[in-house]
């Protein structure tokens, strides 16, 4: 993509992530939509994309392309808040209003007259997606223990890596919530698909960083460097390759970047494991003689795995709740009836 084909003002890259690079039609469009979307002054967009491909970096250009550009931008990673305290971040709380609660602005009025970022919408609970539908028709929200309500001047851009329609139809999102925030949908490509951009793409980040490090000429690859970024399939995205060529860089002391000064995961990828044939692990049961009480043997069937599924994620209910096919909402209800 030549960079002059961009919508005026564009930038080619917010820190350091060089977005705009490249000859993808969807980041095309998705310029056109960034450019499109900060001409208004409160329309809001939902970013949709894997994570790593630059969400935040979009709602960053959306705000900085806007009247808004002066006013704060406040950024909220929705899946980092405990669900217990995620209405008090967001609107704040007055003392008293629960143990150790002190009188506290929230989020949502830190970015009055600017632009409130919302990172992993899928992740919020019902009680809170039914006070942020509130605040997204209204602009107006009250703090947690207070009776008065407060407006916020604020432009709200949602994010998520979830399937929100999927969540809407199990359950775990509501479905007013999201068509409030479907209004307008920017959709960012993985990098995997955007082979053919890799190239420029690694070109413009060893520029940059190398910039950063105070290389006297620019860092460059060899071939076999460059085959083996092309043939890697970058699950992380342009996080993943910035972070690769950062590491490169600082093993290469100031030259060529050669294969053995790539991380190993990206020299030699380990194959992803294929999934077991989930029919052929049932046929394998056997009904025993004298009969079995199902619903038992069910519950106790769910209890393993949903175990497994948390020690394999550390406790993060979210991971596991997604490898175990359900939401957030429905694992937690799992673990209260067990």
């Amino acid at each position: 993509m030549d960079v002059s084909a961009l919508p005026p003002a564009l930038p080619t890259g917010l820190d350091d992530q060089p977005l705009w690079i490249g000859s993808h039609p969807a980041m095309l469009q998705a310029a056109r939509d960034i450019v499109a979307v900060a001409a208004t002054d409160r329309t809001g967009a939902l970013i949709l994309g894997e994570s790593g491909t630059g969400k935040e970096l979009v709602a960053r250009a959306i705000h900085q392309h806007s009247r808004r550009a002066a006013r704060p931008f406040v950024p909220v990673n929705c899946g980092a808040i405990p669900p217990t305290l995620a209405e008090s971040e967001l609107f704040g709380s007055e003392r008293g209003s629960f143990t150790d609660a002190r009188s506290r602005k929230g989020l949502a009025a830190q970015a009055h007259t600017g632009t409130l970022f919302l990172d992993e919408i899928g992740e919020l609970s019902s009680s809170v997606q039914r006070s942020l539908l509130r605040f997204l028709e209204t602009r107006q929200y009250q703090r947690l223990g207070s009776e008065h309500r407060e407006l916020a001047d604020v432009r709200v851009i949602a994010a998520t890596l979830r399937d929100l329609a999927a969540a809407t139809r199990d359950g775990s999102f509501r479905h007013d919530l999201f068509f409030r925030v479907n209004v307008f949908i920017i959709t960012l490509p993985p990098l995997r698909e955007r082979h053919a951009d890799l190239p420029a793409l690694v070109a413009l980040l060893l520029t940059t960083l190398g910039e950063r490090q105070r290389r006297q000429a620019p860092p460059s690859c060899d071939d076999a460097t460059h085959a083996i970024l092309a043939a890697y399939p970058w699950p992380g995205n342009l996080r993943e390759l910035r972070n690769a060529l950062e590491h490169a860089l600082v093993r290469s002391a100031g030259g060529t970047i050669l294969p053995e000064h790539l991380p190993p995961a990206i020299r030699a990828p380990q194959p992803m494991p294929q999934p077991p044939d989930l029919w052929e692990m049932l046929a394998r049961c056997q009904l025993p003689p004298g009969g079995v009480a199902l619903p038992a043997l069910v519950q106790m069937v769910e209890e393993t795995l949903i175990r497994q599924a948390l020690e394999r994620t550390s406790g993060n209910q979210s991971r596991a709740a997604a490898i175990l096919g359900l939401s957030r909402d429905q694992l937690r209800q799992r673990l209260k009836r067990g």
